[in-house]
C-alpha cells in the first residue's frame, strides 16, 4: 500500500501564497482536514497553514482572524515536509513519527496532488497488522499435511520476501516513470521573471544567514543532453548541456549577475546506485574557483 492510495480522494485546498491571510482563515474554519496547503505558481508545496497558525494573544477563532497587515507567507510553515505518491506505509509512518505531524502533502515529483492525514496512516497500519485467523483443525489433520512443518514455514517466509521484493520493484518502476515525466516537465518549463526574483531574494536570505552560496535548483541530471556527465567530470563546457529552466538559469546569470561579480556552479549531488542522479546549480558570492 502506497501513499497514492490512501490519500484524500478530493484534492485538498491549496492557495498561493499572495492570497489575503484572513480569507485563508475563514477557508481553514470549512476544511475537514484541518489545513490548508500553500502553493507556488508550479503547484509545489512552499508552506502549509493549520488553525493553530492562526492563534493570538486574544484568543480569536479562525473565523475572526485579522490579518492585520500580515501576509500569508508571515503566517504559514514554510518548507513542509512531503512524502512522494509511490511512498510506502511504513516510510510514510516514519516521516510523521520523526516530525511530529498529523498530516502530510503528497506530491507526484514536484507537484501537489493530495494531502494524507494521520488517521488514515494509522488506520492503514492496524488493518495491515489484522492477519486472518487460522482454521481450526485437529493437530494430526495439521502435521500431517505439513502446515505445521519447518518446511511449510520457510515457505511462507519466501513468498513474503518475494512479495516485498515485488512491490520494491513496482515502486521502482513507479519512481522512474514519475522521475521521466517530469523531466519532461521540467524540459518545457520556462524560467518566469516571478520565479526569478523569488530566487534572488531567497539568496539574499542566505547571505543575511552568513552564507557564502545558495542552492538555486535542484533538477534530474537526466535533463541535460548528456545525462550530466560533463557536470560530473567536470568539463568547462557544462553549461551547454542545460535545458529547460537550468539553462534559462544560466542565461540569467550569465546577462544580468556574472557583471555584478556573481558565480555559478554546476555539481551532481546524489548518486543513486553508483549514477549520477540529481544535480543543482549553485549561486556563489563568496569568492573560490568556479
Amino acid at each position: 500500500m502506497i501513499a497514492r492510495d490512501l490519500m484524500n480522494s478530493e484534492f485538498p485546498y491549496y492557495v498561493t501564497a499572495d492570497v489575503d491571510a484572513a480569507y485563508v482563515a475563514r477557508l481553514l474554519s470549512r476544511c475537514q482536514a484541518g489545513a490548508i496547503q500553500v502553493v507556488d505558481e508550479h503547484l509545489s508545496p512552499i508552506g502549509i497553514v493549520t488553525r493553530s497558525n492562526f492563534e493570538d494573544g486574544a484568543g480569536e477563532t479562525v473565523s475572526t482572524y485579522r490579518s492585520n497587515g500580515r501576509s500569508l507567507r508571515d503566517v504559514m510553515t514554510p518548507h513542509p515536509v512531503s512524502v512522494d505518491e509511490t511512498a510506502a506505509l511504513a516510510e510514510i509512518l516514519r516521516l510523521l513519527e520523526a516530525h511530529k505531524l498529523k498530516r502530510i502533502p503528497v506530491v507526484n515529483g514536484e507537484r501537489l496532488v493530495g494531502l494524507l492525514l494521520r488517521k488514515q496512516v494509522m488506520d492503514a497500519v492496524r488493518q495491515s497488522a489484522d492477519a486472518p485467523p487460522l482454521e481450526h483443525a485437529d493437530d494430526a489433520t495439521a502435521q500431517s499435511s505439513g502446515e505445521f512443518s519447518a518446511a511449510h514455514f520457510r515457505t511462507l517466509v519466501a513468498a513474503h520476501e518475494q512479495a516485498l521484493e515485488s512491490e520494491a520493484v513496482q515502486r521502482r518502476q513507479n519512481a522512474q516513470q514519475l522521475r521521466e515525466q517530469r523531466i519532461k516537465e521540467l524540459a518545457a518549463r520556462r524560467l518566469t521573471d516571478a520565479v526569478w526574483r523569488q530566487m534572488l531574494a531567497s539568496a539574499r536570505n542566505a547571505a543575511t544567514a552568513g552564507l557564502r552560496e545558495f542552492m538555486l535548483l535542484r533538477f534530474p541530471s537526466q535533463l541535460c543532453s548528456d545525462g550530466g556527465r560533463a557536470i560530473n567530470a567536470p568539463d568547462p563546457h557544462w553549461p551547454e548541456t542545460l535545458r529547460g529552466e537550468p539553462a534559462d538559469i544560466f542565461r540569467r546569470w550569465r546577462d544580468e549577475l556574472q557583471p555584478q561579480g556573481f558565480q555559478i556552479a554546476a555539481q551532481i549531488i546524489d548518486f543513486p546506485d553508483g549514477l549520477p542522479g540529481d544535480a543543482a546549480l549553485f549561486l556563489m558570492w563568496g569568492g573560490g574557483d568556479n
